[in-house]
């Protein structure tokens, strides 16, 4: 049987939603870093959106330093540690403030910070969750990954991950989409990323282009596909991603391969500042594999990544059992 007249009968795909809230946006400090790249990003956005910034600290240290001449009371090192980090944090506040912006601190104790910033994030609920992130030494397959895999997959809202490189005036944003497993993934996820990536544009001024990897479509271990069958699986994502594209200026862009492999060529070629990406729910279970896909191509690529999440995304952090 042709495995085109075998796959699943056409879905009408959801429209983009270009609407991205950004009243609020939490921007996580590096108290030891002397440059806040993150910070820096998140400002220009909300410069352009009116949003609030929360700057948010977690303080992973759990045990008093052998230099701590306090006394022996844990606690009272605690108090003292924060009440000195929200000095800090009210001193990069203030220049910010004098600009208009309505800036927040925030100063928290929690080990591990992955957990510290999604729980954080859980219950105050922003619109955007920014952080600076960096190449990785070991690729993310192990179970407990990087601070990062893990944020990716525990942060239920939109998370930025931003390099040090700063944007430039003319920000280029690229959404990677992949409309044709919509076994593996919601299809409102891809017309969530087209949306997202159009309403980052709008605030930035960019228009973003679609990137989308042409693999190999599905078949048995041993089975050949022929060269017929491989192009009219071309064609099916060509028409997919156009129309998820389609009422937008958005620039379409097609790599043959596989996925991170593809993204990060297409990165190279077209240079996003930016490339929106999606990740869908994984097992509840903090021990599950780190980030998948999104942080395999995060470590793959120089551009920052904005990470969105299906609609109905459960955080892994949330317990649901009785």
């Amino acid at each position: 049987m042709d495995r085109a007249a075998s796959r699943s009968p056409h879905r009408e795909d959801p429209q983009p939603d270009t609407h991205l809230p950004l009243r609020s946006i939490l921007v996580v400090v590096d108290p030891t870093a002397h440059e806040q790249p993150a910070l820096e990003k998140a400002t220009r956005i909300a410069s352009r959106c009116g949003s609030r910034l929360e700057l948010y600290v977690c303080d992973v240290e759990q045990q008093l330093p052998e230099s701590w001449a306090g006394g022996a009371r844990f606690g009272q090192y605690r108090e003292l540690r924060r009440n000195q980090l929200l000095q800090e944090l009210d001193a990069i506040a203030q220049p910010l403030r004098a600009r208009g912006l309505a800036v927040d601190v925030v100063c928290e104790w929690h080990a591990p910070l992955e957990q510290g910033i999604g729980e954080h994030a859980i219950r105050t609920q922003p619109d955007l969750v920014v952080k600076e992130t960096h190449r990785h030494a070991q690729p993310p397959h192990a179970n407990l990954g990087s601070t990062d895999w893990n944020l990716i997959r525990m942060v239920p809202m939109p998370l930025l991950l931003v390099r040090a490189r700063p944007w430039p005036s003319g920000v280029r944003i690229a959404a990677a989409v992949d409309p044709c497993h919509p076994a593996d993934r919601p299809v409102a996820l891809d017309a969530a990323i087209v949306g997202g990536s159009i309403a980052l544009g709008r605030v930035l001024d960019a228009t973003p282009d679609v990137f989308h990897v042409l693999q190999m479509p599905p078949h048995l271990p041993g089975d050949r596909v022929s060269l017929e069958e491989l192009a009219a699986a071309h064609s099916r994502a060509r028409v997919a991603v156009a129309q998820l594209a389609h009422g937008t200026d958005a620039g379409m862009h097609f790599i043959e391969g596989t996925v991170p492999e593809g993204l990060e060529h297409l990165a190279e070629e077209h240079l996003p500042d930016v490339l929106v990406v999606g990740t869908v729910a994984r097992p509840r279970s903090i021990h599950a594999a780190a980030g998948g896909t999104a942080a395999r191509v995060l470590e793959r690529v120089d551009c920052d990544l904005l990470v969105l999440k299906p609609p109905g995304f459960v955080s892994p952090l949330l317990i649901t059992a009785q």
